[in-house]
């Protein structure tokens, strides 16, 4: 054997193992995202494909995920954690594990910008989809990952639904205790 041979041996066994780890952390980030909620509506077929061309990313308390006026260029699912939504630096809602942020990626060819500065509470673990992954979507996948983000957005609908009848309710409540303006003849 050529010293030429024993290089492109060594070569194709350092490919095949790159190649075997790659496969191990695929299969790693897809055993993560199967045990998050947001992705139980997917079978385990269509979220290995997303699983392929997604990142799974850690952030430590305090960093941002996204930024309020920034182009959406990206869907976040939190697997692990919490983060707090920011609007003109004021406090608007939490985002737990399962829930997504981003979804105005899947909408149309336009470009949105976020709506809200979202950053980590504590240590979180969130899965990146990229909008150029989602705009490659289609068949089975896209109809599946399509269900889990109605799902997710109707879980929001149902949540700001419950926020504005706590909040009329205070209203009501702060109306009905406000003194009556009682005029006494003179």
């Amino acid at each position: 054997m050529s010293q030429t041979d024993n290089i492109t041996d060594a070569i194709q066994a350092s490919l095949a193992n790159f190649t075997q780890r790659l496969d191990e952390i695929s299969s790693q980030q897809f055993k993560e995202m199967r045990k998050c909620s947001f992705f139980d509506p997917i079978p385990s077929e269509c979220l290995a494909q997303i699983a392929k061309e997604s990142e799974v990313k850690t952030f430590s308390a305090g960093k941002r995920l996204t930024t309020e006026g920034d182009t959406m260029d990206s869907f976040h699912v939190i697997m692990y954690g919490t983060a707090t939504a920011y609007v003109n630096n004021k406090v608007v809602g939490s985002i737990r594990s399962g829930e997504c942020i981003g979804e105005g990626t899947f909408f149309g060819n336009e470009n949105f910008k976020r709506s809200a500065t979202v950053i980590t509470d504590g240590e979180a673990i969130v899965v990146e989809i990229r909008k150029t992954v989602v705009d490659k979507m289609e068949g089975e996948v896209k109809s599946y990952m399509d269900r889990a983000l109605l799902l997710a957005l109707f879980k929001k609908l149902q949540a700001a639904n419950k926020k504005i009848e706590e909040l009329l309710r205070d209203k009501e409540l702060q109306q009905s205790r406000q003194p009556i303006p009682i005029s006494i003849p003179t």
